[in-house]
Parts: C-alpha cells; sequence; structure tokens
C-alpha cells in the first residue's frame, strides 16, 4: 500500500502518535514529523518510489536527506561534510558527503535516480563501492545517543522508519515549503494544511521541553 496523493475531502486533523505515524510508514506512506522548530516529509528509504520522491520534491525544499545510523554511515565510509562539531539545532548537523547509486540511474537528480539511491542506502547489503561520491542525496548521520534520546529531527525520522521497518534502516526527509508563506519554510499550520489536503498522517513529536505532544 502506498500514499495516495490525490486530493481528499477537507478535514481537521491533530497530531498524531509515535506509534500512528510509524503503522503509516509501514504501510508505505509518507507522514509529515514537526518536530520542535521543524517540520518535515518523512519517507522510509527503503521503499522510496519515484512517486514519493517526487512528491517530496515538491513539496519540500527539495533539499532531500536520508537519515542512517552512524554505524551504517562508517560502513559504507560516508564522512561527514564539514569535519568539525556542529550544534544540533543547526540544520547541518551530521550532513555527509552526498551520494549518487553508483549503478541503475541517469544524471541522480530526477525522483526516480533519488529514489534509487535512498533504496541503496537503506539497503544492509550494500557496500562503499556501491556509491558514488559526490551526488544528490545528503546522508545524514545519527549517533547513538542522538537516536536514543530523540534530540534531532534526523533521529526522531530514523526512530519511526526503524520502527515501521527495523532490517532496511533509513529515512528520506526534507524541510516542508511554506504553503501560507512561499518565501520560507513549512511551520505546523503549512503542515495541517497539507496533512488535510493529502490526507497524510502528521506526526507531533516533543516539544522544546521534551515533551511529545
Amino acid at each position: 500500500m502506498t500514499t495516495s496523493f490525490a486530493p481528499r475531502a477537507p478535514h481537521h486533523w491533530s497530531g498524531s502518535t509515535i506509534a500512528a505515524g510509524s503503522r503509516a510508514l509501514a504501510a508505505g506512506e509518507l507522514v509529515i514529523l514537526s518536530h520542535h522548530h521543524r517540520v518535515v516529509l518523512v519517507g522510509c528509504a527503503y521503499a522510496a518510489t519515484t512517486e514519493q520522491l517526487a512528491f517530496l520534491i515538491r513539496h519540500t525544499t527539495g533539499f532531500l536527506q536520508v537519515a542512517l545510523h552512524e554505524r551504517v554511515c562508517d560502513r559504507l565510509v560516508l564522512p561527514e561534510a564539514t569535519p568539525t562539531v556542529r550544534a544540533r539545532s543547526t540544520l547541518g548537523h551530521g550532513q555527509c558527503v552526498t551520494v549518487d547509486a553508483a549503478a541503475g540511474i541517469t544524471t541522480g537528480i530526477s525522483g526516480a535516480d533519488r529514489a534509487r539511491t535512498a533504496r541503496i542506502l537503506a539497503d544492509p547489503a550494500t557496500e562503499p563501492g556501491d556509491l558514488t561520491r559526490p551526488g544528490h542525496l545528503i546522508p545524514v548521520r545519527v549517533t547513538p545517543t542522538e537516536f536514543r534520546m530523540r534530540l534531532t529531527t534526523a533521529a526522531l525520522a530514523l526512530a519511526l522508519t526503524d520502527t515501521a521497518e527495523s532490517h532496511y534502516s533509513g529515512a528520506v526527509f526534507a524541510d516542508l515549503d511554506g504553503i501560507a508563506d512561499p518565501t520560507d519554510v513549512g511551520d505546523r499550520g503549512d503542515a495541517e494544511i497539507l496533512a488535510d489536503r493529502y490526507g497524510i498522517t502528521l506526526v507531533a513529536g516533543p516539544d522544546p521541553s521534551g515533551t511529545f505532544r
């Protein structure tokens, strides 16, 4: 089952639970994650389709990232793009050298190509040579502490997709574009509009005090 991206009848949406978000991801759907002051569209990297990536590109900044466990980044030889410690609150925290799939793609920029690269990143059989560098997807390194404590948006997105499918670990995500204000990134109001329009599960993560809503 996959997300249907046809507009649906209006409905008032409130934030769903983490469990509901994981169930939607396990069913092959995208979810919207509201985490602190960030709103992102999230999908399981292992199940990424051309349709899903096209939807992500259309409704987000188009800067597609894939959250991965630190051990996976080490296995695939994916070093951080900036080898310094960045504050977890910065958008660039944990970002690694960009990659493309080494085979089965053309330019690497299309929805189909980026979907394949996402699936390659999530495949536990993938080896370093199966990826070329630089590319068009941005792996994001999630440390064990970040994952355990859900400290970053990437960590929470990865926790959602790991619950949906633990064997193929990886969360493809991108920041929502503004709807009310197209010159800015999306906020919770924009998330509710998009969730309402397409029937997408909206997951409310912890607020800045660490409490889940």
